[in-house]
């Protein structure tokens, strides 16, 4: 398991900021349907994020759901108001985070279950969930391939895994700056990032090397990229000197998906029935 100084330096921030009531459970970035013409509310665009990967995940009455990387709960406490009689669990290794989850009451008696636990080493028994998702998490995991693997062990026969990532695109590599430059504040902001320049993120064949299908593939870059005006707006460019490693890794991430060096995917991959 991770120790604290493991932990991603944003999230000191963002749990900051929620204890202050400046930001909601959400902890991932926001969807526009048009992005030229996006609006200015970021917590609805993260809304559609969730409901867009909620509608691929199709969970229904009384499912078992455990989502991976769980933030602050925002996910499953969307779920824990529209199902019934739901086993809703959350893992993370950050305590903090968990805090935070564990003041959503269940609802609809649905059971909620938080836990700290490694997104490789998952503490449940095998063929328990009919659904997985994973939220703009994986990228932090030690190792892509082996969270996929313990999800597929976890998921019920016919169930799926669904859920976003975010990995450098090959162009990056061929930017003329020294990698460096573009590693370093990613790492200091956003880190751990294990896998920085995507070297295991071919999200079909991480999905055969468990036994899944991939069902769905998305690239929604342009979709998310509106995000950047909230999680660094333009007069965060004056902040960056301030040694604020959060911001300077915002700035970073922004340039990258505004540049196109970045790709955000959303993916399901199905478990075969028995």
């Amino acid at each position: 398991m991770m120790n604290a100084r493991q932990l991603p330096a944003y999230f000191d921030y963002l749990i900051e900021a929620f204890h202050r009531g400046e930001t909601g459970r959400s902890v991932h970035l926001g969807y526009w349907d048009a992005p030229d013409t996006a609006d200015e509310d970021f917590a609805a665009a993260q809304g559609r994020l969730d409901e867009r990967l909620l509608s691929m995940a199709a969970i229904g009455r009384g499912h078992a759901v455990l989502d991976v990387g769980c933030g602050f709960g925002g996910t499953l406490e969307r779920l824990n108001g529209r199902l019934e009689e739901a086993w809703l669990a959350g893992v993370n290794i950050d305590p903090r985070q968990l805090a935070i989850c564990r003041q959503v009451a269940p609802a609809n008696g649905n059971r909620l279950e938080w836990q700290e636990a490694d997104a490789g080493r998952l503490p449940f028994a095998a063929s328990s969930f009919e659904r997985v998702l994973c939220i703009e998490a994986m990228f932090h995991f030690p190792s892509r391939r082996e969270f996929i693997a313990e999800a597929a062990r976890v998921l019920k026969p016919g169930g799926r895994l669904v859920g976003s990532d975010i990995a450098l695109a090959k162009s990056a590599r061929a930017i003329a700056s020294p990698g460096f430059s573009i590693e370093a504040p990613l790492r200091d902001g956003y880190g751990p990032w294990p896998d920085f320049w995507g070297d295991d993120a071919d999200h079909a064949r991480l999905a055969q090397s468990a036994g899944l299908r991939a069902v769905e593939l998305e690239d929604v870059t342009a979709n998310t990229c509106p995000s950047h005006r909230f999680t660094a707006p333009r007069d965060a460019d004056e902040a960056r000197d301030t040694g604020n490693v959060a911001v300077r890794a915002a700035l970073m991430l922004r340039w990258l998906h505004q540049q196109g060096h970045l790709r955000y995917t959303l993916f399901r991959f199905d478990k075969p029935p028995a």
